[in-house]
């Protein structure tokens, strides 16, 4: 093996690692402007409005239709929003 193709062959290594740490920046930048679409950081104010019904409303239907099929309920109805969230912004 020669030098001309040793250093060849290192040069060559380098560009792909420079490559691969290119791709993954790209990646992780995508990955934050799709996370801030679909779920945008919460208002403290809306957040302080919205917490003390929440409270409420599990207290009261937590016993009323029992803690797990309240569980389930807001688990599809989690999921059912982020649905629709991704479904509103991806026609924007």
């Amino acid at each position: 093996m020669t030098r001309a193709s040793r250093a060849a062959r290192e040069d060559r290594k380098a560009l792909l690692a420079a490559r691969a740490a290119l791709d993954r920046a790209r990646i992780t930048l995508a990955v934050h402007e799709i996370k801030a679409i679909v779920a945008p950081p919460p208002s403290p104010g809306r957040v302080g409005r919205l917490r003390p019904a929440a409270a409420m409303l599990v207290a009261v239907a937590g016993p009323l239709l029992g803690f797990r099929k309240l569980a389930r309920f807001l688990r599809y109805a989690s999921i059912g929003m982020f649905a629709l969230r991704v479904v509103q912004n991806w026609r924007r």
